[in-house]
């Protein structure tokens, strides 16, 4: 059973339950680099590892240094850096914006779980206003903005 934050309760956002999230993004990243897309990451945990970018791309023979270059990253160490960390990565104009390891600042037990659960509902507001596809990732879970019916 996913152990859900309380602040992920009754979100009208897409929600899909995953395993080990942590690496999903990587994952998402390479695809969307494959494409052409403008990645803007918003990296929550320090965990982003550029090799395994490097890795998926040697093995299906693209230029590793191509896609890394169309990802932009900026961190974000509190929940309360997260919107100021959205509004420069949407400056950059990204095709896609992946939030990742978002556990590691909702969790943070150095600010009150009020103003962690507000300030981030107060930043999902702001994502389901704009038109950039954005992917939130966890550790057990992703949200996004964009909507997955047909």
């Amino acid at each position: 059973m996913v152990k859900e934050l309380p602040v992920l309760k009754g979100l009208n956002h897409q929600k899909i339950e995953i395993k080990n999230g942590k690496y999903h993004y990587h994952y998402l990243i390479y695809q969307f680099t494959k494409r052409n897309s403008r990645v803007g990451l918003i990296d929550c945990g320090s965990r982003f590892n550029p090799y395994l970018i490097s890795n998926a791309a040697r093995f299906e023979n693209l230029n590793s240094e191509e896609l890394l270059k169309q990802v932009k990253i900026v961190r974000a160490f509190t929940v309360f850096q997260l919107k100021t960390a959205l509004e420069k990565t949407l400056r950059e104009n990204p095709d896609v914006v992946i939030i990742s390891d978002v556990d590691a600042v909702l969790k943070d037990p150095g600010i009150p779980e009020v103003e962690r659960e507000n300030t981030f509902i107060s930043l999902l507001s702001k994502i389901h206003r704009i038109k950039t596809p954005v992917f939130i990732v966890g550790e057990n879970f992703m949200l996004t903005n964009i909507s997955m019916d047909n």
